[in-house]
């Protein structure tokens, strides 16, 4: 339960610091994301989370990337997108030399809205839009108990 409160805590701090200043805080990523991020570099991709009765759906934007390039990580109420695409591409014609390189790194983490269930949850890439849908957990419902 504690770790559940500091991953919202954590997920609500990078969300005040990105909305200040338009990148995620490099002391507020998770350890292994932070040694490889540069404010500079990393971007965050726009995010949508549609709650239905029985899913949660989230899309993302992630224009340019291969869908190889795409990392997904899903705990029962934690989603977390991250991405890092090497492009080079070089010409040569006639002795003239074309040469351009790209590098892009992403990270989002959001905390869901209810609980899901990890293992059956599934994830497509289309024309640059991420789409992940992820089926509810089955809610136990309250029950009264009486005392003896």
């Amino acid at each position: 339960m504690v770790l559940d409160d500091f991953r919202r805590f954590e997920e609500m701090m990078n969300r005040m610091y990105g909305d200040f200043w338009g990148r995620p805080s490099r002391l507020l990523l998770p350890s292994g994301e932070r040694e490889s991020l540069l404010p500079a570099q990393a971007k965050q991709p726009f995010i949508d989370i549609i709650e239905g009765d029985k899913e949660i759906i989230a899309t993302a934007e992630m224009a340019g990337l291969e869908k190889e390039d795409i990392s997904i990580n899903l705990t029962s109420d934690r989603l977390e997108i991250s991405a890092e695409t090497k492009k080079e591409e070089k010409k040569e014609e006639d002795g003239y030399i074309y040469r351009e390189r790209h590098s892009g790194r992403y990270y989002r983490a959001v905390s869901l809205p209810s609980t899901i269930d990890p293992d059956n949850a599934k994830a497509s890439y289309k024309n640059g839009v991420l789409e992940i849908k992820m089926p509810k957990s089955k809610v136990i419902k309250k029950k009264s108990l009486e005392i003896e």
